[in-house]
Protein backbone atom coordinates (compact mmCIF):
# COMPACT_ATOMS: atom_id res chain seq x y z
CA UNK A 1 0.00 0.00 0.00
CA UNK A 2 2.92 2.30 0.80
CA UNK A 3 4.39 1.79 -2.70
CA UNK A 4 0.99 2.30 -4.29
CA UNK A 5 0.47 5.63 -2.56
CA UNK A 6 4.04 6.72 -3.38
CA UNK A 7 3.36 6.03 -7.08
CA UNK A 8 -0.01 7.79 -6.93
CA UNK A 9 1.77 10.80 -5.43
CA UNK A 10 4.45 10.73 -8.16
CA UNK A 11 1.74 10.71 -10.83
CA UNK A 12 -0.11 13.51 -9.04
CA UNK A 13 -3.40 11.62 -8.86
CA UNK A 14 -3.92 11.23 -5.12
CA UNK A 15 -6.94 13.54 -5.38
CA UNK A 16 -8.57 10.99 -7.72
CA UNK A 17 -8.22 8.05 -5.31
CA UNK A 18 -10.57 7.06 -2.53
CA UNK A 19 -9.29 4.67 0.14
CA UNK A 20 -12.41 2.94 1.47
CA UNK A 21 -12.03 0.28 4.16
CA UNK A 22 -15.74 -0.58 3.98
CA UNK A 23 -15.61 -1.90 0.40
CA UNK A 24 -16.44 -5.62 0.29
CA UNK A 25 -16.56 -8.09 -2.57
CA UNK A 26 -16.19 -11.85 -2.90
CA UNK A 27 -15.54 -12.38 0.81
CA UNK A 28 -15.43 -16.14 0.32
CA UNK A 29 -12.21 -16.07 -1.73
CA UNK A 30 -10.46 -12.68 -1.51
CA UNK A 31 -7.60 -12.82 1.00
CA UNK A 32 -6.20 -9.30 0.95
CA UNK A 33 -6.58 -5.94 -0.73
CA UNK A 34 -9.55 -5.47 -3.04
CA UNK A 35 -10.07 -2.59 -5.44
CA UNK A 36 -12.70 -1.09 -7.66
CA UNK A 37 -12.42 1.49 -10.44
CA UNK A 38 -15.39 3.83 -10.71
CA UNK A 39 -15.74 6.28 -13.57
CA UNK A 40 -16.90 9.73 -12.53
CA UNK A 41 -18.32 12.10 -15.10
CA UNK A 42 -17.05 15.64 -14.55
CA UNK A 43 -19.44 18.52 -13.95
CA UNK A 44 -19.15 20.00 -17.46
CA UNK A 45 -20.02 16.67 -19.10
CA UNK A 46 -22.92 16.16 -16.70
CA UNK A 47 -24.37 19.57 -17.51
CA UNK A 48 -24.14 18.98 -21.26
CA UNK A 49 -26.33 15.91 -20.90
CA UNK A 50 -28.60 17.24 -18.17
CA UNK A 51 -28.73 21.02 -17.66
CA UNK A 52 -29.96 20.91 -14.05
CA UNK A 53 -27.20 18.58 -12.76
CA UNK A 54 -24.74 20.44 -10.53
CA UNK A 55 -22.47 17.72 -9.12
CA UNK A 56 -20.25 14.97 -10.53
CA UNK A 57 -22.16 11.87 -11.53
CA UNK A 58 -20.91 8.33 -10.98
CA UNK A 59 -21.13 6.40 -14.23
CA UNK A 60 -20.44 3.21 -12.32
CA UNK A 61 -17.84 0.57 -11.70
CA UNK A 62 -15.69 -0.22 -14.74
CA UNK A 63 -13.21 -2.59 -13.06
CA UNK A 64 -12.67 -4.51 -9.85
CA UNK A 65 -10.52 -7.19 -8.34
CA UNK A 66 -8.12 -8.02 -5.57
CA UNK A 67 -5.85 -10.58 -3.96
CA UNK A 68 -7.08 -14.18 -3.72
CA UNK A 69 -4.30 -16.50 -2.55
CA UNK A 70 -6.65 -19.37 -1.70
CA UNK A 71 -8.76 -19.45 -4.87
CA UNK A 72 -6.38 -21.46 -7.07
CA UNK A 73 -5.87 -23.93 -4.21
CA UNK A 74 -9.60 -24.66 -4.25
CA UNK A 75 -9.07 -26.32 -7.66
CA UNK A 76 -5.70 -27.91 -6.84
CA UNK A 77 -5.92 -31.51 -5.57
CA UNK A 78 -3.12 -30.77 -3.09
CA UNK A 79 -4.82 -27.55 -1.90
CA UNK A 80 -1.69 -25.42 -2.33
CA UNK A 81 -1.91 -21.68 -1.77
CA UNK A 82 -0.80 -19.79 -4.86
CA UNK A 83 -0.24 -16.01 -4.58
CA UNK A 84 -2.68 -14.38 -7.00
CA UNK A 85 -3.97 -10.92 -7.83
CA UNK A 86 -6.59 -10.34 -10.48
CA UNK A 87 -8.75 -7.71 -12.09
CA UNK A 88 -11.90 -7.78 -14.15
CA UNK A 89 -12.47 -4.93 -16.60
CA UNK A 90 -15.84 -3.98 -18.05
CA UNK A 91 -14.65 -3.52 -21.63
CA UNK A 92 -18.16 -3.17 -23.07
CA UNK A 93 -19.04 -0.47 -20.56
CA UNK A 94 -15.79 1.42 -21.20
CA UNK A 95 -16.24 1.23 -25.00
CA UNK A 96 -19.84 2.39 -24.69
CA UNK A 97 -18.76 5.42 -22.65
CA UNK A 98 -15.94 6.18 -25.12
CA UNK A 99 -18.36 5.96 -28.06
CA UNK A 100 -20.79 8.36 -26.37
CA UNK A 101 -17.96 10.85 -25.72
CA UNK A 102 -16.73 10.56 -29.31
CA UNK A 103 -20.23 11.21 -30.67
CA UNK A 104 -20.67 14.25 -28.42
CA UNK A 105 -17.27 15.65 -29.37
CA UNK A 106 -16.51 17.22 -32.70
CA UNK A 107 -12.80 16.47 -32.38
CA UNK A 108 -11.10 14.37 -35.02
CA UNK A 109 -10.45 10.81 -33.85
CA UNK A 110 -6.91 9.58 -34.47
CA UNK A 111 -5.99 5.91 -34.68
CA UNK A 112 -2.73 6.59 -32.79
CA UNK A 113 -2.77 9.11 -29.97
CA UNK A 114 0.84 8.73 -28.76
CA UNK A 115 2.95 11.86 -29.13
CA UNK A 116 5.94 10.83 -27.00
CA UNK A 117 7.45 7.43 -26.26
CA UNK A 118 9.31 7.07 -22.96
CA UNK A 119 11.51 3.98 -23.07
CA UNK A 120 13.75 2.59 -20.36
CA UNK A 121 17.21 1.34 -21.29
CA UNK A 122 17.70 0.03 -17.76
CA UNK A 123 15.62 -0.94 -14.75
CA UNK A 124 16.82 1.90 -12.53
CA UNK A 125 15.35 5.40 -12.31
CA UNK A 126 11.71 4.26 -12.05
CA UNK A 127 10.69 7.29 -9.98
CA UNK A 128 12.38 9.70 -12.39
CA UNK A 129 10.59 8.11 -15.36
CA UNK A 130 7.27 8.26 -13.51
CA UNK A 131 7.85 11.97 -12.74
CA UNK A 132 8.70 12.67 -16.40
CA UNK A 133 5.60 10.86 -17.63
CA UNK A 134 3.45 12.72 -15.11
CA UNK A 135 4.88 16.09 -16.21
CA UNK A 136 4.19 15.28 -19.86
CA UNK A 137 0.63 14.17 -19.08
CA UNK A 138 0.02 17.35 -17.07
CA UNK A 139 1.20 19.36 -20.09
CA UNK A 140 -1.44 17.63 -22.23
CA UNK A 141 1.08 15.46 -24.09
CA UNK A 142 0.01 11.90 -24.85
CA UNK A 143 2.71 9.51 -23.63
CA UNK A 144 3.33 5.80 -24.11
CA UNK A 145 5.73 4.14 -21.66
CA UNK A 146 7.74 1.09 -22.60
CA UNK A 147 9.77 -0.72 -19.92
Amino acid sequence: MKSLFEYLHLFGVTDKISFDLSLARGLDYYTGVIYEAVLIQNQAESQQQNDHTEESVSVGSVAGGGRYDGLVGMFDPKGRKVPCVGVSIGIERIFSIMEQKAEASEAKIRTTETQVLVAAAQKKLLEERMKLISELWNAGIKVFYCA
